[in-house]
């Protein structure tokens, strides 16, 4: 089970400007394009008693929240030489090292396996 101050975080990233600034870019170009591939003639002809409201907002909602999701996770790993979205405590994977980063600090390789550094929050 997620505690909460994991939560907080995810939460704190999902809402970043970057995350949210891609999301809203990748809905803007595939919602719009499933949007003309199921409606088109619809929305063409600027018949909006025929558009179907919940599929046209559903259309843009999906590629957003996917692409959220998958930044979110993305950045919840914490990648060696990688800049930290948060101020956050990690842990090694491996062998269970520990390190404090700050908000926009390049996160450090672990002092102990070096290039196979896998970290995530403590």
């Amino acid at each position: 089970m997620i505690s909460y101050e994991h939560f907080k975080i995810y939460c704190e990233i999902a809402l970043s400007s970057s995350v949210m600034q891609r999301a809203i870019k990748v809905s803007l170009i595939v919602g719009t394009t499933l949007n003309l591939i199921n409606q088109g003639d619809t929305l063409l002809k600027l018949d909006i008693d025929d558009l179907n409201l919940l599929k046209f907002l559903l259309t843009y909602l999906v590629p957003y929240s996917v692409t959220t999701y998958t930044a979110t996770t993305l950045k919840i790993e914490f990648q060696a030489g990688t800049k930290a979205v948060i101020e956050a405590d990690l842990k090694c994977a491996v062998c269970k090292a520990e390190v404090h980063v700050a908000k926009e600090e390049i996160i450090p390789e672990c002092p102990n396996c070096g290039l196979e550094s896998h970290w995530k929050l403590r």
